[in-house]
């Protein structure tokens, strides 16, 4: 079985975290619409850095223990800072190492993704083009 994490930094404000399990939300329907023959069952969660829980280990250990052995991480910053520099490969290691049978796929932060910079440009001019 395969997963997807949405990996954010997390935040005490419970508002803060509506658009990141709409994501959720939204990556489960699509999923859910494709034929299960071409995807297979995919499980969608949230984890986050600090401030919010569940942790991005704990979210992975809440997956493999479903029975996921590949586990894509997506982590929803839209700046390449520290945290998806330097703090996302040591926890992928430590995932890696606590979990040798599960292959692990970061992706780059959201923020790198030319459709998403293309969204948010669409956005600015909204009204004007």
């Amino acid at each position: 079985m395969r997963a997807i994490v949405l990996f954010a930094h997390g935040s005490r404000d419970p508002l803060w975290h509506r658009p990141m399990q709409a994501v959720a939300e939204r990556v489960a329907s699509l999923q859910a619409s494709l034929p299960e023959s071409t995807t297979g069952p995919v499980a969608v969660a949230c984890a986050y850095l600090e401030l919010s829980t569940p942790s991005l280990l704990d979210a992975v250990q809440a997956l493999v223990d479903r029975g996921c052995t590949h586990v894509r991480v997506v982590p929803m910053f839209l700046g390449v800072g520290k945290h998806v520099r330097e703090d996302l490969p040591v926890m992928l290691q430590a995932l890696r190492d606590a979990h040798s049978h599960v292959a692990f796929e970061p992706l780059p932060a959201v923020g790198e993704h030319p459709h998403l910079l293309d969204l948010m440009a669409n956005i600015a001019l909204d009204g004007w083009l």
